[in-house]
């Protein structure tokens, strides 16, 4: 009996050996790896379209993106059935002035959104409402639904976030 297992250890063990080589540059394809490889591996670490890039500023992290709040308004019967589904999925959850200053009250939904679509749903209702539109400084001041605190202002140049 222990001879036997003895011998299995051993065979394992040979085998085991004669498996590992040298290091290579390059993996071999086998069952275990990725169906495209490592280059293509490195191709899908590179896209990542919800993560926010640190390095620029926020309104002029997403200048060069070609979206217009009339491509949402459009797909609803209007700019505020829009702006209800807001309400309706706990992005925004009240619009108040305050000293003058238009206040928009967001929900927890709104901080699941990616910085973008952020970005997208505060100009969408600016452009509903017209609020940047009326005066050349005027601005939205975004508040936490839970807190009460500012999070952001929104001004023509564009969402910028605490």
């Amino acid at each position: 009996m222990i001879f036997r297992n003895a011998l299995f250890l051993f065979g394992f063990l040979a085998a085991a050996t004669l498996g590992a080589g040298a290091a290579q540059a390059k993996s071999k394809p086998n069952m275990f790896m990725w169906p495209q490889g490592k280059e293509g591996w490195e191709d899908i670490k590179e896209f990542q379209p919800m993560l926010e890039n640190a390095k620029h500023p926020h309104p002029a992290q997403w200048a060069t993106e070609d979206w217009y709040a009339e491509d949402w308004i459009s797909q609803r019967r209007s700019g505020l059935a829009l702006v209800q589904g807001y309400y309706n999925s706990d992005i925004i959850r009240d619009q108040d002035v305050d000293d003058n200053m238009p206040v928009l009250v967001v929900g927890p939904n709104f901080y699941r959104l990616s910085g973008f679509d952020k970005r997208r749903v505060v100009h969408t209702i600016d452009v509903v409402y017209g609020v940047t539109r009326a005066q050349s400084n005027a601005a939205i001041i975004l508040e936490d639904w839970h807190t009460g605190r500012p999070v952001g202002v929104f001004t023509r140049e564009g969402l910028s976030l605490q």
